[in-house]
């Protein structure tokens, strides 16, 4: 029997709200998405998800957290959290993941670019195309891997060309999807609710979006405890009884 993207996401949002209860970092943004504006609220009608207005201010709000993000980690000081900012993105190596924001906040130019133009079609009454389904990737040899060479990883990521001409053809919650990936959010972060309704509404993959996000924390905290067991003392032998030495 098939169910309705209406009647799904109800469902999966005591496991968010459950997910987001077992993160112990809060996010980095300070912006709130409730309150300010009564559209926020209305998520009682997910079609309203499609819009192309309301996803041009998901977007926006990505872009600003993205540079956020960057200038948090380019301008950190002595007093930066810098475990709560790195543990989303399962790495601890400051150049890949500011090459990943990066990444992202090209690809979040890109869908911006993409709904500008869908809002110019739609004001003029003009017929909008839709993306085009995901080619399949061609089956490739795998490429030989470095994982201690960051300099080789962010060699490999695509360039913003590439990633405009992705944009272009991907539907655009696919888009959004991967965007959360390169910025690390997670189900804990203010703009989840928003972000979670416009990736189904808009034919992406939130469960693989969460599987994904559950493989980097389950990595992270592994790495960690792997780390604190490194650095803990060993513990110091027993000493040895002194042999007897007979009657004094």
């Amino acid at each position: 029997m098939l169910v309705s993207q209406q009647e799904i996401i109800p469902s999966l949002c005591p496991a968010f709200r459950v997910f987001a209860m077992s993160m112990s970092e809060p996010p980095l943004t300070t912006t709130q998405t409730n309150g300010s504006d009564p559209a926020q609220d209305q998520t009682d009608n997910p079609d309203a998800f499609t819009s192309t207005a309301r996803l041009l201010g998901i977007v926006r709000k990505l872009i600003d957290y993205g540079k956020e993000l960057v200038a948090t980690l380019q301008q950190r000081t002595a007093a930066t959290n810098l475990a709560a900012i790195t543990r989303p993105f399962g790495k601890i190596d400051i150049a890949l993941i500011l090459a990943r924001i990066t990444q992202g906040l090209h690809r979040a130019a890109a869908l911006e670019a993409r709904l500008i133009d869908r809002a110019q079609q739609e004001e003029a009454g003009l017929p909008t195309v839709s993306a085009s389904p995901p080619r399949q990737p061609r089956s490739t040899p795998p490429a030989a891997r470095c994982p201690s060479d960051a300099d080789s990883r962010i060699a490999r990521l695509p360039t913003p060309e590439q990633i405009a001409a992705e944009v272009r053809r991907r539907p655009v919650g696919a888009v959004i999807a991967d965007i959360c990936r390169e910025f690390g959010i997670r189900p804990n972060h203010p703009l989840w609710r928003e972000l979670s309704l416009a990736i189904v509404m808009n034919s992406g993959d939130l469960n693989a979006l969460l599987t994904d996000i559950f493989k980097r924390v389950f990595t992270a905290n592994a790495e960690r405890m792997a780390a604190e067991r490194t650095a803990s003392p060993a513990p110091c032998p027993r000493s040895a009884k002194p042999s007897a030495t007979g009657p004094p």
